[in-house]
């Protein structure tokens, strides 16, 4: 039987790709991680990837695994932005409507990634900053992550758009945060008044909320639901 095609192309075999493979692999995700680096190729096949080496800059080897065909996403995980960006401007030029995610390691390079096509920046160190602030800030989370270790709650991440009759339209995030449900945890928003990035739940700073801002969070299905309930109310919890 024939596999079924990838929909998604891992450009990189670093840690950060290896690790998102493994996720897409759980989810019974077809991908295929692409890299130029012989060795690293071997470790992800070690891993029982579908992995392939492959010249960045041959635009015919991009199109022979699909860049330009059946690949829905692509994600540029290479650890050096300068070669993120002239891979996001070759996938851009033969799939103009390819979702495409790279990541960035300068600041200074999320926007010329962005000019050179991607939907999306990631900084991870952004959010790996954000994640340990989180977890001095908020001691609570740690017994989230611990319950979530040992099996006791199912989590998932969810985003719930703000409607326009909702009673927090307008208000601010230091508002709503009394009224979220234990154990859930606001990774974050996107702020339409800001495009479409995510800006981080732990960045320090208080934001005003409107309606189609989407609240992105992570917690168990019972508690997302209690969330979804709250801010479809014209009323605050009393």
């Amino acid at each position: 039987m024939t596999p079924p095609a990838p929909r998604f192309a891992l450009f990189g075999c670093n840690p950060m790709a290896i690790e998102l493979a493994r996720h897409l692999f759980s989810a019974k995700v077809p991908f295929i991680m692409l890299e130029q680096d012989a060795a690293l190729v071997d470790i992800a096949r070690r891993e029982g990837f579908d992995a392939q080496s492959i010249d960045f800059s041959d635009d015919s080897a991009l199109r022979a695994v699909g860049i330009d065909d059946f690949i829905d996403g692509v994600f540029c995980l290479l650890p050096e932005d300068s070669r993120n960006v002239l891979l996001t401007i070759s996938v851009r030029t033969l799939a103009p409507n390819v979702r495409l995610v790279a990541t960035c390691h300068a600041r200074s390079a999320a926007a010329v990634l962005l000019a050179a096509g991607a939907n999306r920046i990631v900084d991870p160190y952004e959010i790996s900053g954000a994640r340990v602030h989180e977890l001095i800030e908020h001691p609570e989370i740690v017994d989230l992550l611990e319950q979530t270790v040992f099996g006791q709650q199912d989590l998932r991440i969810a985003e719930i758009r703000i409607p326009i009759a909702s009673w927090i339209n307008g208000s601010s995030l230091t508002r709503l945060r009394p009224f979220m449900p234990h154990p859930l945890l606001l990774l974050g928003l996107v702020d339409i008044e800001r495009g479409r990035d995510l800006v981080f739940g732990a960045s320090g700073q208080d934001h005003k909320l409107d309606s189609d801002d989407v609240l992105v969070i992570i917690g168990p299905n019972h508690s997302i639901e209690s969330f979804q309930t709250i801010i479809a109310s014209p009323h605050p919890p009393s």
